[in-house]
């Protein structure tokens, strides 16, 4: 759903620039429209944390269902610019909910063995939605049409949320072990032996107060864990993958491929970079996966940078330019999209993981509006590849900072990652099976 919201407005401007959509918005009106995603998202980067800690992952998700609804139904129905904001803003909103809830979500479900793999499902359905709306709105060529198939998606969804089991962390965190132990047997194809271990496992990395976790822990115990995130919060929209999604069709302009046909080539090429990360995230690790990802972002950005400048002399082909971009998105797409995601989940505790989803999401949201509104005030005064030469850059340096910083943790509990981040001895845990 998060997806399909970020790429609609893609192929509603070449329908209002050709007069085909119901009503016709300024520029900056336009900007307006994009722009209020981003200010739901970040109203909604602190409720969303608080909502998942009170009534469950599980319902916490599923509200996001009928704001996005609503959402499409102002869109559908709207003849005016205010309808496009409003609506806008409760999608933003219902995203918000997405990318606080969701990672927390998927990793306290996945066994430790293929945590990275089933965490790749945020940003290969993200993913999916990209590529949803760029390929119906190429197809479809009806603002109504594309409206209304997304607002379907919606529907489709908020049915499917019904049917999620809650996660059993979260149910050991509410005082409920019963329920947590059905949860995980019915999540497991395992023994009772294996179920008592995962159980005391589970209860081990979380608070016996549900109300402990505050601001006061994340800046004070999780201080390590909390600005690694948020470098790599910041480092992933400082390479530049909002700018590639948001103008890419700009930077391709006067090349011999169109809009439309570049972004779903782009999309394609994000779903083809879940192969390797699915093959690899759990077997050679975090750490190395982000490295190459900088180091190859950051190859591509020189070279997309090179060709932009060298652009007039090429005589404006599209191949020289688009293979650059196209490895710049599958190099973001391998790491530093869909593993932000992961250790966002990993680093944590239960008490202040909803706090942690929150500053992420919130650091996210920021980057993301500095680099979108900074880059054609850039390429105006410097030339666009000015922007390719700072995102080079910027990958290099996290690149960097992942040598140096950054912990492994592919196949650990996320009680052994606390042991890790804390410097301390596993202590002897007297609680046992039957007292749970």
């Amino acid at each position: 759903m998060a997806g399909i919201v970020l790429g609609w407005p893609s192929p509603v401007m070449d329908y209002m620039s050709a007069g085909q959509a119901p009503l016709l918005l300024t520029k900056a009106q336009i900007s307006w429209m994009v722009a209020c995603i981003d200010i739901g998202n970040f109203a909604m980067a602190v409720p969303a944390g608080w909502l998942m800690d009170r009534i469950g992952r599980k319902y916490a998700v599923a509200t996001s269902a009928p704001l996005m609804l609503t959402g499409w139904m102002f869109i559908i129905f709207g003849r005016q610019a205010w309808c496009l904001f409003l609506a806008r803003l409760l999608q933003g909103t219902a995203v918000g909910i997405a990318w606080v809830v969701v990672p927390a979500y998927v990793g306290e479900m996945a066994s430790v063995q293929i945590r990275g793999k089933l965490s790749l499902l945020v940003q290969l359905s993200y993913a999916l939605g990209l590529l949803f709306s760029y390929s119906a709105g190429w197809f479809l060529g009806d603002y109504i049409a594309l409206s209304a198939t997304s607002a379907l998606v919606a529907v489709v969804s908020g049915v499917l949320f019904l049917f999620l089991p809650e996660s059993p962390y979260y149910l050991m965190l509410d005082g409920r072990p019963d329920d947590a132990a059905v949860c995980l047997w019915s999540l497991r194809s395992y023994t009772d032996d294996d179920l008592q271990l995962e159980l005391l496992t589970v209860k081990r990395s979380i608070s016996n107060d549900r109300d402990k976790g505050c601001v006061r822990d994340l800046v004070n115990r999780d201080r390590r864990p909390l600005v690694i995130v948020i470098v790599l919060a910041v480092l992933q929209m400082a390479c530049g993958a909002g700018v590639l999604e948001a103008y890419a069709a700009s930077i391709m302009s006067g090349t011999q491929i169109s809009a439309n046909a570049s972004a779903v080539y782009l999309g394609l090429v994000i779903l083809v970079a879940a192969v390797p990360f699915a093959l690899i995230v759990d077997r050679c690790g975090r750490r190395p996966l982000m490295i190459v990802s900088c180091i190859g972002t950051a190859v591509c950005h020189a070279a997309v940078a090179t060709v932009l400048w060298l652009r007039d002399v090429d005589g404006r082909s599209w191949q020289p330019l688009f293979w650059p971009i196209a490895g710049a998105q599958f190099f973001i797409n391998i790491g530093l999209m869909p593993l932000l995601s992961v250790v966002q989940c990993e680093y944590f505790p239960s008490d202040t993981r909803a706090l942690a989803d929150t500053a992420v999401v919130m650091a996210v949201t920021i980057t993301s509006t500095v680099m979108i509104t900074t880059y054609q005030p850039v390429a105006d005064a410097l030339g666009a590849s000015a922007n390719f030469v700072l995102y080079s850059a910027a990958c290099l340096a996290g690149g960097l900072f992942c040598c140096l910083f950054m912990p492994e943790t592919k196949r650990k509990s996320f009680a052994e990652i606390q042991i890790d981040f804390h410097k301390a001895e596993q202590l002897v845990d007297d609680c046992d099976y039957q007292e749970i």
